[in-house]
């Protein structure tokens, strides 16, 4: 009888070993459910087009007012030379106007399991909420990654292709990492994006909610910063304020080193420099993310 209890002891501690989840397993489940999602694919193909198509018309403007004296707006004989570090610069910028859509992608990687009412199945195969809600952030971050790099690296060959007859000035000595900002930064922030939008929707548990919630965040606050420092120039720590928003920092980091200070911002107690926008950033979407997990692992739905 006790080798009979031993064994079957033993076998259930064998089939709850065999069934646990591990992390990577999580993780390669929520890849697989996101590649499930018909709105993955357009969101990341809209990704992959928008940011190239961007790159193309920002560089086209760019090597156009070259050919224009720009005090009679009759056409050059020959184009002035094109800044290197002002192509660059322009491409770069494309990724804050791509960071909505990436939002949206990150609002819905975690609300899908509400709107499908997958929610309960998924929390009954992984009951470990944290890990959970780690394995959906790495899953949509990795998405994101891949197919941001790929619409930088496409906006790449379009630039090249686009400028191979123009004269450039070399990039300045100070800036000369600007493209490795570019090309690498962009998924980078991109991927930051997508996990705090992924709080954002975790706090909500509604994609309308979370969208909207997004758009309020990107667009709205910025501009009611915005409008009410222009009310008085004494307001001067209202525009470093608002260079520490979200959209601000993915636009100054995308900026990358730049010699040239912000207008915007002379007489503001704090002007952060590219990097530490990128801190910053970071810094939002690990305070949006926490909240995120927090909301989780209080919610009511039963695993």
């Amino acid at each position: 009888m006790s080798n009979a209890n031993g064994g079957y002891t033993t076998g259930r501690r064998m089939a709850s070993s065999r069934l646990r989840l591990s992390f990577w397993g999580s993780v390669h489940a929520e890849l697989v459910k996101l590649a499930s999602l018909t709105s993955t694919w357009w969101l990341m193909g809209i990704t992959a087009v928008l940011l190239p198509a961007m790159a193309a018309l920002s560089v086209w403007s760019i090597t156009y007012v070259s050919t224009i004296d720009l005090n009679t707006g009759e056409k050059l004989g020959t184009p002035r030379p094109v800044s290197s570090a002002e192509l660059w610069s322009s491409v770069g910028s494309n990724a804050a106007t791509v960071a909505l859509v990436i939002g949206i992608f990150g609002v819905m990687a975690i609300t899908s399991e509400y709107t499908t009412s997958c929610v309960q199945a998924s929390l009954s195969v992984n009951p470990r909420r944290v890990m959970f809600m780690n394995a959906k952030a790495v899953a949509a971050a990795a998405f994101t990654g891949v197919f941001s790099l790929l619409g930088m690296l496409l906006s790449w060959v379009i630039m090249l292709a686009m400028t191979a007859g123009s004269s450039l000035t070399p990039i300045p000595a100070k800036q000369n990492i600007l493209p490795f900002v570019v090309i690498l930064g962009a998924p980078v922030i991109l991927m930051l994006m997508a996990v705090l939008a992924q709080g954002l929707g975790a706090m909500c548990r509604s994609t309308v909610g979370g969208v909207f919630s997004l758009v309020g965040l990107l667009m709205i606050l910025s501009q009611i910063v915005s409008i009410t420092s222009s009310f008085n120039s004494h307001l001067g720590w209202l525009a470093s304020i608002s260079m520490c928003l979200p959209d601000m920092s993915i636009s100054n980091f995308m900026r990358g080193p730049n010699p040239a200070p912000n207008p915007t911002l002379v007489h503001a107690p704090f002007s952060p420099v590219w990097w530490q926008s990128g801190l910053i950033f970071l810094a939002w979407t690990a305070v949006f993310y926490v909240i995120g997990v927090i909301a989780i692992r209080r919610s009511d739905v039963k695993g």
